[in-house]
């Protein structure tokens, strides 16, 4: 009975796989096996090393170019004895729960970098330029479609605004709300614009307007600005990381199945709330 199952399986075809997970599985192992005759990729990390060399081990081996992300892939850890699958599964784990916490690589500001910031389900790129000069939102693309093609976690609690444009959705639908903007006086000045009080002495108002390239506000554009304002701090800002997300995720060559199978893409990017943490998957605490 089992192997009849597994024989109806694998006759089926990706585009057509009646679910989601189903079709998701099928083009893995599809483009995965097409590749199987590549140099094989080899991902190491010395865990008897400090976390600030094991997150670099991580992000150099995701920051090369020219390289064939679905070729059969071996991880090991250094100073473990374990092998096989566990090992490249707890690793893509490792990188899913490194793009949730933060690198412990200082790129000028902190000890720890992240390179989304924002609340559960809301959280967009960071503005740093130095994360885009290091090309980090293509190490970051490059990690989340390489762990899905190994069947390793998703990244969950990206903006819904964020994975619209991500996915060639228009800049006039884009479904932007106050919870995608980190920035609490960015927050502030939209709640301002959007009630009726009094805001003509409000100089933060005016400066973020300002800044934005926008009009001072008055009686009538209140609404309009708040909207503009908004969509500049969340969308406009990040559109340089969000493009080199997705060309990160185009090398892994997800991209047929996602442009095919739109209903893939809530299991690429699923909400925080829905995402499950398996015994392979390491807690953010033990990073």
């Amino acid at each position: 009975m089992e192997e009849a199952r597994e024989s109806r399986t694998e006759s089926l075809d990706w585009k057509t796989a009646p679910d989601p997970d189903l079709a998701a599985r099928l083009f893995s192992k599809d483009l995965l096996h097409g590749n199987r005759d590549s140099k094989r990729l080899f991902l190491s990390v010395d865990i008897s090393q400090d976390r600030e060399e094991q997150d670099q081990a991580l992000v150099a081996f995701y920051n090369r170019d020219t390289v064939q992300w679905t070729a059969p892939l071996l991880c090991q850890l250094k100073g473990d004895a374990a092998t096989g699958s566990g090992v490249d599964r707890h690793m893509m784990s490792t990188v899913i729960c490194k793009l949730m916490s933060g690198f412990h690589i200082n790129f000028g500001h902190s000890a720890i970098t992240k390179l989304f910031e924002g609340e559960p389900d809301h959280q967009i790129p960071s503005v740093s330029d130095e994360l885009l000069d290091n090309r980090m939102f293509t190490v970051a693309g490059r990690m989340i479609g390489h762990s899905f093609l190994h069947r390793g976690p998703s990244f969950p609690g990206l903006s819904p605004a964020v994975i619209h444009i991500l996915f060639g959705g228009s800049l006039e639908t884009t479904p932007v709300t106050i919870r995608d903007c980190p920035d609490l006086d960015v927050r502030d000045a939209v709640r301002a614009l959007d009630e009726d009080a009094d805001i003509k002495d409000t100089d933060s108002v005016h400066q973020l307007c300002l800044s934005s390239n926008l009009p001072p506000p008055n009686a009538t554009n209140r609404k309009w600005l708040s909207e503009k304002l908004l969509f500049h701090f969340v969308i406009e800002q990040t559109r340089r990381q969000i493009q080199q997300l997705c060309e990160g995720l185009k090398e892994t060559g997800l991209w047929p199945l996602v442009l095919h199978r739109r209903d893939i893409i809530p299991i690429l990017f699923p909400r925080e709330s829905e995402a499950q943490l398996t015994p392979q998957v390491p807690t953010l605490t033990a990073l």
